[in-house]
């Protein structure tokens, strides 16, 4: 399958989940995230959109030990920023208002996605904002998804960045 027919299909099984289920699959991988040994880290997650798994219950259990950032889209690119006032930014997507933090020195980053594999290859929305941002950091990286989101293969380009982990509510796959 093509990028564009795996993205088609795995927004028509999003679309078929309905609120509880998507909620029951939020608070399943808080709790996954929460059980990685995360003490004093500097974790970077996101600004659920309504077709991508809620991070309001990660960040309420990894906030209290951890150093919370959410991402910031400049233009083309993105940066990390604190944890603070949120408000909407570009695509409509909730993000803080703070100044760019040292990237290098983040611990984790939690990534949203559209589709991933077994492998861990992650297919976004098609623009490569976390592509560009993920390339060269050393910070784990973390794809949170709905069970539904696991695809067959994701066909891979020169610039698309592997995860390190996919947590879905039922599964930890690694790569």
């Amino acid at each position: 399958m093509t990028k564009a027919e795996i993205r088609a299909e795995v927004k028509r099984r999003i679309a078929a989940l309905t609120a509880e289920q998507k909620q029951e699959a939020a608070c399943a991988v808080a709790q996954k995230l929460a059980a990685f040994s995360w003490h004093d880290k500097k974790i970077m997650l996101y600004s659920a959109l309504a077709d991508e798994v809620d991070m309001t219950e990660t960040a309420r259990l990894l906030g209290r030990d951890n150093e919370l950032f959410y991402p910031v889209v400049d233009g083309d690119e993105m940066f990390a920023a604190p944890a603070g006032d949120m408000k909407k930014g570009a695509f409509g997507i909730l993000q803080p208002g703070g100044k760019a933090a040292d990237a290098t020195a983040l611990d984790a980053v939690v990534v949203p996605l559209r589709a991933f594999d077994a492998g861990c290859m992650r297919l976004g929305r098609g623009r490569g904002y976390y592509d560009r941002f993920l390339r060269g950091l050393s910070a784990l990286t973390i794809g949170a998804a709905f069970d539904v989101q696991m695809a067959d293969g994701i066909p891979a380009e020169a610039h698309d960045v592997p995860l390190d982990a996919v947590v879905t509510p039922t599964e930890i796959y690694r790569r």
